[in-house]
């Protein structure tokens, strides 16, 4: 008996070690050079949050599927830059003539990247095609930020390739 709970006692923090590698293998790099080998396809504000605005970027390989009306394919990486709105005196969002919040400070710096088997290691409510998340600093350093959120937003999304700007990405702008 003892020797059974010398073994569990051993085999739970290797297995809770090896599920830690493995999620460690897959934190993404974040692509330094998005902003001139990336298309820029977006610039909105940002959806239930009243005081943010999001500026959208992809690589070649997603914006060509898109394009195509295409699956997005592994290696596809988009990158989306969150700015605070600006904000007057009495704390109140500014808006533009258009109605649109005025970006001010860079806050962070999202990333998704598609690769089949990514899936693998969450529970079917949290799978989203293959995607995986990171939050970076403006100056690119990951801020190791549980996603759980992302996932749950995104979740529902499969119709758009899990994405909620699909459509501005296969624009030809």
């Amino acid at each position: 008996m003892n020797r059974r709970f010398a073994l569990a006692a051993f085999a739970l923090p290797a297995a809770l070690a090896l599920g830690a590698a493995a999620l460690e293998d897959r934190s993404l790099a974040f692509p330094s050079d998005y902003r001139t080998s990336f298309s820029n396809y977006l610039i909105s504000d940002r959806m239930g949050q009243e005081d943010q605005i999001m500026n959208f970027w992809a690589n070649d390989i997603a914006r060509k599927a898109a394009q195509a009306g295409e699956p997005l394919p592994d290696g596809s990486v988009l990158v989306a830059e969150i700015y605070k709105a600006k904000k007057d005196e009495a704390g109140e969002v500014i808006e533009s003539q258009l109605g649109r919040r005025i970006p001010g400070e860079m806050s962070v710096i999202l990333v998704m990247e598609r690769k089949s088997g990514w899936a693998d290691q969450y529970p079917d409510d949290l799978k989203v095609g293959g995607w995986e998340f990171e939050a970076f600093s403006p100056t690119g350093e990951n801020l190791n930020r549980d996603t759980t959120a992302c996932r749950e937003c995104h979740q529902p999304l499969a119709d758009t390739e899990y994405t909620w700007s699909y459509p501005h990405m296969a624009g030809l702008n």
